[in-house]
């Protein structure tokens, strides 16, 4: 699953009297972040293999020894702030590290962070953020794809056999209504309407036709989009998912958006949204999550209008970015396993799953 952003504060102390010469280098305090171990290099003076102006500071990311795989794909942000405590300079960056490799920038001009007039250093020292998320490792062993996987997919794309069709825009699905029966009732409904027809087309409004295709490709075998296809379509998969009640495709499209951390300041308060709109609970706890590490950029842009709208759903936000890690006892992918170990329903949002694992335990005590 995806793991958390980290967020660590970081103050140079002393930064007009430190070392200016190029290539001399500060080293912030470890940052421990989920197993791995990371430290920040702050070149007063600039790095030379980073620049050949002169009068800038240079930064530098470094994987420790200590890391819990050869590979670590990740995604940072780092941010100077003012004395006020406003950013006025910052990065996002992807990288893959491998232990003790470092990732480097010119970053700043040093005349610009010691001229007094734009109160940069607070207390004489250099206030730099670093958030750190690292990207969940995936699977990338062969996957035997089954017998019975394969037959179904043949048989979607032959449609040997269909008995009724779906025509989406200009394209037209062939489909075995048996098959839709058992498997999704609920577009299954679309074809009941004309019970007895035979070759019937039924139309469907409102969904891509390229969604639409997936849609059957996991109805009939279970075969969920690349991750490309859920970074082009994933908001759509989601709506079809919630609309013939899918919810294994659903949860599947959420933990690919996730796990590619779709987000960014601009986008994250639409996604709270949506994610909210849709139950769509491990989605919104990340864009919660996101949020919080990113609340003075986000709520000053034009981009949170639409959340700020939503009176209610922002004073959630609000609540859950206050709450401490130890309040939050168990993380929605925490609480889909309980469930699924007790053989319970894993959809619905954060409080419904609360409310089902709560219930279980407690008729568990009762008898």
């Amino acid at each position: 699953m995806i793991i958390k952003p980290a967020l660590f504060h970081h103050k140079f102390d002393g930064f007009a009297d430190l070392p200016s010469e190029v290539d001399r280098v500060v080293r912030s305090e470890v940052m421990d972040c989920n197993g791995n171990q990371w430290v920040l290099g702050l070149f007063p003076g600039g790095k030379r293999s980073e620049t050949d102006e002169q009068g800038w500071i240079s930064l530098v990311l470094c994987a420790k020894g200590k890391v819990n795989r050869s590979h670590l794909e990740t995604v940072y942000r780092i941010a100077a702030k003012d004395a006020t405590g406003e950013i006025v300079k910052e990065i996002h960056r992807d990288c893959v590290f491998q232990p003790r490799m470092s990732c480097g920038f010119k970053f700043m001009k040093r005349d610009e962070i010691l001229d007094p007039n734009n109160n940069i250093l607070k207390d004489g020292a250099l206030c730099i953020d670093v958030t750190i998320q690292v990207k969940d490792e995936k699977d990338d062993h062969y996957k035997h794809e089954s017998k019975l996987s394969k037959i179904m997919m043949n048989l979607l794309e032959s449609g040997d056999g269909a008995d009724k069709s779906f025509k989406v825009g200009s394209s037209t699905f062939p489909v075995h209504s048996h098959i839709l029966r058992n498997n999704a009732p609920m577009l299954a409904n679309h074809l009941d309407r004309e019970e007895g027809k035979v070759n019937l087309i039924v139309s469907i409004e409102d969904i891509p036709a390229t969604v639409f295709k997936m849609v059957l490709a996991f109805i009939y075998a279970e075969h969920s989009p690349t991750d490309k296809e859920v970074l082009e379509h994933g908001k759509d998969l989601i709506n079809a998912a919630n609309r013939y009640e899918l919810s294994d495709l659903k949860m599947a499209v959420e933990h690919t958006l996730v796990r590619e951390r779709i987000l960014t300041t601009k986008n994250v308060s639409d996604y709270i949204l949506f994610a909210d709109a849709q139950s769509c609970p491990l989605l919104k706890e990340y864009a919660i999550s996101f949020l919080r590490l990113n609340a003075t950029e986000v709520l000053k842009s034009k981009y949170s209008e639409c959340l700020k709208k939503s009176g209610e759903l922002l004073a959630e936000v609000v609540m859950l970015s206050n709450k401490t890690e130890d309040e939050d006892t168990l993380t929605v992918n925490e609480l889909r396993k309980e469930l699924s170990k007790r053989k319970l329903d894993v959809d619905g949002t954060k409080e419904a799953l609360l409310l089902r694992l709560e219930e279980a335990k407690r008729q568990r005590t009762e008898y």
